[in-house]
């Protein structure tokens, strides 16, 4: 089903196909990246994460903290997203934050109402920390390794949603170029991000 996921346009309003979005932006822009030298690799010792939803988001660094809906795919493959601008959705046919594969959550850049829940997502810079909480009482940590665009022409669908071996979280909103034709954004930004700590609720370390 990779095929519908690089179709997802995070603005209020009906998807639009890739194949109408305009391609001036380019392809890919880096905005921030560097080597993760504390990425956690499926080797790395963790405590061991039962399945359960992400409820709660906190990114410190842009004033985000909120609450985490759940989001599957549209009768046409396409990613459903957030039907309100000031919280996020995380992608429930992946895996729950902190355990081993790509994690990811969706939120909105704004709306014609102002900024949404993501709008300073492609500001964030590495090393920098998102935590999630989980519907068990899990809190999971993840650092930034980077900070990319990509052109909805060209979203890299396995490398954002695909396992790659390690416990990722990836953030994805809207950037770029707005286009006023169609009413969406040639761009997504792409929040790349590595497990650092988990922290069990106390009646899990007891047990």
């Amino acid at each position: 089903m990779w095929w519908g996921i690089a179709a997802l346009a995070l603005s209020v309003g009906v998807l639009s196909l890739v194949a109408t979005l305009p391609k001036s932006d380019p392809k890919v822009v880096v905005l921030t990246h560097v080597a993760a030298k504390s990425a956690a690799k499926a080797t790395t010792k963790f405590p061991v994460i039962a399945r359960s939803r992400p409820v709660r988001i906190s990114i410190r660094s842009i004033g985000v903290n909120t609450n985490v809906g759940t989001l599957g795919l549209q009768p046409d493959h396409q990613v459903m997203v957030p039907t309100n601008t000031r919280v996020v959705g995380w992608y429930k046919d992946g895996p729950p934050p902190g355990q081993i594969g790509s994690a990811v959550i969706l939120g909105h850049v704004d709306s014609t109402q102002g900024p949404g829940v993501f709008f300073a997502l492609k500001s964030m810079k590495a090393g920098e920390r998102i935590e999630l909480v989980l519907s068990n009482g899990t809190v999971t940590t993840f650092a930034v390794t980077k900070v990319v665009q990509y052109s909805k022409t060209s979203f890299p669908d396995r490398l954002v949603y695909g396992s790659n071996g390690t416990r990722a979280l990836q953030l994805v909103t809207c950037g770029g170029t707005f286009d006023h034709a169609t009413g969406h954004y040639e761009s997504n930004i792409v929040v790349f991000s590595q497990l650092v700590s988990v922290s069990l609720p106390r009646a899990a370390v007891r047990s």
